[in-house]
């Protein structure tokens, strides 16, 4: 009898759903990149926004910012933000150098794995 309710509540477990209380996440998250413009140039020296709105239709679980040497394509700046939310505003600031021409890729992941991404390129005078 006893081997009969450990099989019992085996079975009882393993056909258990996971499910958090919330629906399905199917949708990928939104990116409205607002600034810098592609293909602006910029002064040396001096410092540039990154702004952007993001979201899911349930929540964001990573907002990431590469900024990189377009040229060399060396990692320059790399920042992670965890926002947790349905919605983030990115705000962002970096030092440019005379010279560089900066590859900017934001991109944001939801908590069921969906990416979206999108780059800007900027040169610094």
């Amino acid at each position: 009898m006893r081997n009969i309710l450990i099989i019992l509540c085996l079975l009882a477990t393993a056909s258990c759903s996971k499910k958090s209380g919330t629906s399905e996440d199917n949708a990928l998250p939104t990116l409205m990149l607002s600034t810098p413009v592609s293909g602006q140039v910029v002064a040396g020296g001096s410092m540039v926004n990154i702004t952007a709105s993001i979201s899911d239709d349930t929540r964001l679980a990573e907002v990431h910012v590469h900024i990189s040497d377009n040229t060399t394509g060396q990692l320059l700046i790399d920042i992670h933000r965890y926002p947790n939310a349905a919605a983030y505003a990115l705000n962002e600031t970096f030092q440019v150098q005379s010279g560089i021409n900066y590859l900017i890729k934001i991109i944001a992941v939801d908590r069921a794995g969906k990416t979206i991404g999108q780059s800007v390129t900027i040169t610094a005078s």
